[in-house]
C-alpha cells in the first residue's frame, strides 16, 4: 500500500515497486525509522525526514529517503514508498522424533527449549510418546516464515542430539 510516511513497524517495504534488499543478507525484512536531519547548514531549522530501516535478520541499517514527487505534466503525485506490514501468523506443527524406550529426558529438554525460543504456553503443547517415538504437536503465532520456523526447530534438536523423523508446519 503507498503511503506518505513509513511506520516503525516490521514490514517489506518497495520504492517504485523495487523491494528494498539488505546489502548485507540479501533479505527484505525492515523495520523503518524516521530520522529528521537539517537541510543546510546546522541551526537553519530546516528540517528533512530520511529514513533508516534495520534489517531484521542481520541488523543492519539502510537509509533512504523519500522520492515521491509531483509530477506536473500528468498533474499527479507520484507515490514512491510502499510498505507491507508482516502480520502475525498461526501455525499448526508437528513434529516426531526418535527417543528411545524410555528417555523422557530428551522430550523435557525439547519441549522447553521449544517453549522459550518461541514463546510457547504450556497448554499449547500436547505430546505423546509411544514405542521409542514423541510426537509434539504445538500451536503457535509468529511472525516468522515458515522456513525459518522449520530451520530453528531442526538447529533446536541438532543441538541437543535428537533426530527428527517427520517434521509438519501448516
Amino acid at each position: 500500500m503507498s503511503v506518505d510516511y513509513l511506520s516503525p513497524e516490521k514490514s517489506r517495504i518497495t520504492i517504485f515497486d523495487e523491494p528494498v534488499i539488505c546489502s548485507f543478507c540479501s533479505h527484505d525484512v525492515y523495520i523503518p525509522y524516521e530520522v529528521f536531519v537539517n537541510v543546510e547548514q546546522p541551526g537553519v531549522g530546516v528540517r528533512h525526514v530520511r529514513y533508516l530501516a534495520i534489517c531484521q535478520h542481520c541488523g543492519q541499517a539502510k537509509q533512504f529517503g523519500d522520492p515521491s514527487h509531483y509530477d506536473s505534466e500528468k498533474e499527479d503525485f507520484i507515490w514512491a514508498l510502499n510498505q507491507y506490514l508482516i502480520s502475525i501468523r498461526s501455525y499448526r506443527i508437528k513434529i516426531l522424533f526418535y527417543v528411545g524406550k524410555t528417555n523422557n529426558d530428551k522430550i523435557t529438554s525439547f519441549t522447553n527449549k521449544l517453549m522459550q525460543d518461541f514463546d510457547i504456553e504450556k497448554e499449547d503443547i500436547k505430546i505423546r510418546n509411544s514405542k521409542g517415538i514423541a510426537e509434539l504437536q504445538i500451536k503457535i503465532s509468529s511472525l516468522n516464515e515458515i522456513q525459518n520456523i522449520r530451520t530453528h526447530i531442526m538447529d533446536i534438536a541438532r543441538r541437543l542430539y535428537i533426530t527428527i523423523k517427520e517434521l509438519i508446519i501448516k
